[in-house]
């Protein structure tokens, strides 16, 4: 078995969309072998909270592959004997305490001023990141062609940034779990709260919080927030059930009900290496996420593929709605595009785009042939 190498790259000076520059440094990870041609290769963007580890082990003890494992490598539906597969982490990884994240973002130190940035970390999108990627891929691994990009959720945005911005470098596009435009109500109960809810810590501090004395309240807050919404309600019902003989909550309204005490404990446990402020930068950009930004109409934007696309949607998906992806299909039918949508239902929800791929793998493997 051969284990999956961390590595970096570094941008000296990238400038994001709203002009501002900054130096990038982002952590990789690659999977198969590149052929001479340079023509197999595949970008996978990873979602929210995700990292650039989307297949594979680092070391024997790993207790878990990477996230798509499922879906990448040899055999699979994204076959590594046939693709060299490439997954970058994001800017302002949520994940930044975890030691196989490599990621620049306001917990980075600002070269101007040798401390942090803080809120002086400029705002980015995931345009801005769909850049990133290609000029590393085109500047320094000398890529010039993807066999195709694909990604789940807020991976999925990037690869609808790359197939509208780079539609001569994209030959097909594969979303899952994911849409043009992030939902308005979605930006307004998940991201917009979540951000606020960690504003209102007291240890927020404007973002220039000190390590051990962090905003933790106000970020598990926020990472319920997008839980709630990431699975559906009947995940919840049977997943943290209440306990209807419990009298504590009954006797005093401080003491929390079972369910609570259970959701509390699996939030604290995800959240271990989850920073407040790459949360909240994150959020922002999830939230300003829209493909037609810049251009006259979604329509216009959507003009501009010229690349394969496949939308695989969960139809119970809270915080990605299929409808979107019905709209988006419909639009690009009418402009004569290659263009499917296949959907599939989970009671995982939207994250059934992460953690249930058997529902859809098949047509993955489908797709790419």
């Amino acid at each position: 078995m051969n284990y999956v190498k961390k590595q970096q790259f570094t941008i000296e000076n990238y400038t994001l969309e709203n002009g501002k520059s900054i130096p990038v440094t982002l952590g990789y990870e690659t999977y198969g072998e590149l052929n001479e041609e340079k023509s197999n290769v595949i970008l996978v963007p990873h979602y929210f909270s995700g990292t650039s580890h989307a297949a594979g082990k680092y070391t024997p003890e790993d207790p878990n592959p990477g996230y798509w494992n499922d879906l990448i490598g040899p055999g699979k539906a994204v076959d590594t004997n046939k693709f060299f597969v490439i997954s970058t982490d994001n800017l302002a990884n949520v994940q930044v305490k975890n030691p196989n994240v490599i990621t620049t973002g306001p917990r980075s130190i600002n070269p101007k001023t040798g401390k942090i940035w803080g809120l002086d970390f400029p705002a980015f999108t995931y345009r801005d990141m769909a850049g990133i990627q290609h000029e590393f891929l085109t500047k320094q691994l000398g890529i010039n062609k993807l066999y195709g990009v694909m990604g789940a959720s807020a991976g999925g945005f990037i690869s609808l940034h790359w197939a509208v911005n780079y539609p001569e470098k994209v030959e097909r596009m594969i979303g899952v779990i994911t849409n043009p435009q992030n939902p308005i109500l979605t930006s307004l109960n998940v991201t917009q709260q979540g951000m606020r809810a960690i504003a209102l810590d007291p240890n927020w501090k404007e973002g220039f919080y000190q390590d051990g004395q962090e905003p933790t309240e106000g970020l598990h807050l926020a990472v319920q927030m997008m839980n709630t919404g990431a699975f559906t309600p009947e995940f919840y019902e049977t997943t943290y059930p209440r306990d209807s003989k419990e009298q504590g909550p009954y006797q005093d309204y401080k003491v929390p009900t079972s369910y609570e005490k259970q959701v509390a404990k699996a939030i604290e446990s995800g959240s271990a290496f989850v920073d407040a402020s790459h949360w909240y930068y994150t959020c922002r950009a999830t939230m300003m996420h829209d493909i037609a930004h810049g251009q006259e109409s979604l329509e216009t934007a959507l003009e501009k593929i010229t690349a394969k696309v496949l939308m695989v949607s969960c139809t119970s998906d809270l915080l990605q709605p299929t409808v979107y992806n019905r709209e988006m299909i419909e639009i690009m039918k009418t402009q004569e595009k290659q263009v499917e949508l296949y959907e599939f239902d989970s009671l995982k929800g939207h994250l059934a785009g992460i953690l249930e791929t058997h529902l859809f793998r098949e047509k993955i493997a489908e797709f790419l042939i």
